[in-house]
């Protein structure tokens, strides 16, 4: 059995949305440079450039996009920008934790929040799935948690998740 992570639409329209921006940013940005003899005198410069800097700041966890694939004997991991796929076995797994995400304002919790996945990995390296990434996790994780109970050989209430 073999499953395919699916992209949220939510997810591709933020993205999209930040290279718009980003893209715009850069025109503008561009277009002021012959506004002004100097370019330390010219404000939509500055201030463009700075919200250049940011948005490649925030693009910095573009690059690290994934997809997964999970199979029977592990889980494949692939960069969407470079392509490079890394296989993580079953095996390798040493924990599987939750967290909560949640949005906080100044008078408390703004939302209920969402529920990641983490899995511990040997050598201390760590594989995040998030719902708030991929539309298909509840079946990402209930695979995966069938499949390192079978390949850990362990009792289904002795695991932590």
């Amino acid at each position: 059995m073999e499953v395919k992570s699916k992209f949220r639409k939510l997810f591709w329209a933020r993205a999209g949305i930040g290279c718009l921006a980003f893209i715009v940013t850069l025109y503008v940005c561009l277009n002021s440079i012959s506004q002004y003899s100097e370019l330390r005198k010219n404000p939509v410069f500055i201030v463009s450039a700075v919200f250049l800097l940011l948005f490649l700041c925030a693009a910095w966890d573009f690059f690290k996009i994934f997809k997964l694939i999970v199979t029977d004997q592990g889980i494949e991991k692939v960069v969407l920008i470079s392509g490079r796929k890394q296989c993580i076995p079953f095996t390798s797994i040493t924990s599987l934790k939750k967290q909560k995400i949640t949005m906080q304002g100044k008078a408390g919790q703004i939302t209920n929040g969402y529920t990641i996945s983490i899995l511990e990995l040997e050598n201390n390296k760590t594989l995040v799935i998030s719902p708030d990434i991929f539309e298909n996790y509840n079946d990402i994780m209930v695979v995966i948690k069938s499949k390192i109970l079978l390949f850990q050989g362990n009792d289904p209430d002795s695991f932590s998740s």
